[in-house]
C-alpha cells in the first residue's frame, strides 16, 4: 500500500481563507466522551508561520523542487524485472543551494526512492528536509546546507530506539529555531515527536488519544504551540494543541473535510 499526504490528492481550493470558528463538541475516545471546552475566539489563519513554497517540475529523468535560493534536482532510471510501481527510482538527489552543490547517493539507502513529495527549509537557511516516497511510506531525509551531511530522520529515530517508523508523513520547522515538528508510525498509528538540529535530540510529544494518521501540522508564529490534525476514530478528524512550554497536548475542535482543505492551503505544499 502506497502512502500519501493525507487527502492531498483530494484538496480542492476553497474560497478566502477567513478564520474558522470553534465551536462546542465532543468525541469518543476509548469509548469515553471527552469534551472540547468551547473558546471565545476563533482560530485566526494569521497566527500560524509562513512557509515559503517550493515549485515542483516533472522532466525527462528528473524530478525538480526550486525554491528562492536552493533547488532539489532527483535523477531517475528506469529499472527491468521489478513490480511496475518501482520501475522509474531515484538515482540521485543534487542539492543546490547559493554556489554550494550536494549530490545525495541513494545506492547507500536501505531503501528504493521512488519520488520526491515535499521540500521545506529551514528559517535560517541551515538545513532543508525533502520528504521521499519509497514503496510502503515515506522517508524525511534531512541535509546541512553548509556541510552537505544528511541524516533519513526514520533511521535515527530508530537508533533512538522507536520501531518500526515506516513512515514520516506530515512535518514542519519552527519559525523561531532549527527545529522540526513531525509525525511518524505506520498505517495503524501516529506518534509526534519534536527533533532538534542543534542538540541532536528528539522530545515526544504526549499522546491525547490513539491518533490514526496526521495530516497536517503547523506551527503558531511565537514558535511556542503547535497545531496537528489527527484522525481518531477512523475518519473523524480533531485540531489537537501543543504547548512547547508546559509540554501538554489538548483538543481543540472537530475538522470537517471542508476546514482540513481551508488548512492545508497553509502547508508547504504548491496550489496549482
Amino acid at each position: 500500500m502506497k502512502y500519501t499526504n493525507v487527502l492531498l490528492s483530494s484538496v480542492i481550493v476553497l474560497g478566502s481563507l477567513g478564520t474558522l470558528s470553534i465551536a462546542s463538541s465532543s468525541f469518543h475516545t476509548s469509548d469515553k466522551v471527552a469534551h472540547i471546552a468551547a473558546d471565545s475566539t476563533s482560530v485566526n489563519f494569521s497566527t500560524y508561520q509562513s512557509i515559503p513554497k517550493f515549485e515542483k517540475t516533472i522532466g525527462s529523468n528528473k524530478i525538480m523542487w526550486k525554491g528562492d535560493n536552493t533547488s532539489i534536482t532527483a535523477n531517475t532510471l528506469k529499472l527491468d524485472a521489478t513490480a511496475d510501481f518501482e520501475q522509474n527510482i531515484i538515482d540521485t538527489i543534487v542539492v543546490t543551494h547559493g554556489k554550494e552543490r550536494y549530490t545525495l547517493q541513494t545506492g547507500d539507502f536501505k531503501v528504493k526512492l521512488l519520488d520526491i513529495t515535499s521540500v521545506a527549509q529551514s528559517p535560517s537557511n541551515k538545513w532543508i528536509v525533502i520528504q521521499v516516497e519509497k514503496s510502503a511510506g515515506s522517508n524525511l531525509i534531512l541535509v546541512n546546507l553548509k556541510t552537505g551531511e544528511n541524516t533519513i530522520l526514520n533511521e535515527h529515530l530508530e537508533k533512538a530506539g522507536k520501531q518500526n517508523v515506516e513512515t514520516i508523513s506530515s512535518y514542519n520547522w519552527s519559525p523561531k529555531e532549527d527545529i522540526i515538528a513531525f509525525s511518524y508510525g505506520n498505517t495503524e498509528k501516529s506518534t509526534l515527536a519534536i527533533y532538534d538540529t542543534k542538540k541532536d535530540r528528539f522530545v515526544y510529544l504526549p499522546r491525547a488519544t490513539n491518533y490514526i494518521s496526521t495530516g497536517l501540522i503547523l506551527w503558531h508564529k511565537n514558535g511556542k504551540s503547535i497545531d496537528f490534525i489527527s484522525e481518531y476514530p477512523p475518519d473523524q478528524w480533531i485540531l489537537f494543541r501543543y504547548d512547547t512550554e508546559t509540554k501538554k497536548v489538548k483538543p481543540v475542535k472537530k475538522i470537517t473535510k471542508k476546514e482540513f482543505q481551508q488548512w492545508f492551503k497553509l502547508d508547504k505544499y504548491p496550489t496549482k
